[in-house]
């Protein structure tokens, strides 16, 4: 799952790079970069396996850490911010209406470019109250 992270969120950068500060010669002038269309095409077709992942982790690591309320803040920002990715990805494949597809666009990268942030403070939570549970595991009774 974090190389698949990786490579989604690498082919949604280099994208949003290339389509918001390069622009190549054409025959009629400044037009998008051609690799432009490859990165979406790539990142279209990672998206498949990460929401497969996704939904492979609800039974594996969410459900079982929903009953005794670990990380579930960060756990449902985490979930929340995928699921708009996915709504996200589907209406700017979808929707044609450009005023739709504008803020949607802008929520998308933005949501996608959080990600790793949400995800890392998810991680780093979690090893902090595992090393205070391990830590309080070891002090002798009465103190």
């Amino acid at each position: 799952m974090y190389a698949l992270g990786l490579l989604l969120l690498g082919s949604g950068a280099a994208w949003l790079m290339l389509h918001t500060w390069v622009r190549v010669e054409g025959a009629f002038g400044p037009e998008h970069h051609p690799l432009e269309a490859w990165l979406m095409r790539l990142h279209g077709l990672l998206a498949l396996p990460a929401l497969v992942g996704v939904g492979a982790l609800l039974p594996a690591h969410v459900w079982p850490a929903w009953r005794p309320r670990l990380r579930r803040t960060s756990g449902v920002a985490l979930l929340s911010a995928c699921a708009a990715l996915a709504l996200g990805g589907w209406a700017l494949y979808y929707v044609a209406d450009d005023a739709v597809r504008g803020w949607v666009s802008v929520t998308h990268w933005v949501l996608g470019l959080a990600l790793p942030v949400l995800l890392l403070a998810h991680i780093v939570g979690a090893r902090r109250e595992r090393r205070a549970g391990e830590h309080a595991a070891r002090r002798p009774p009465g103190l």
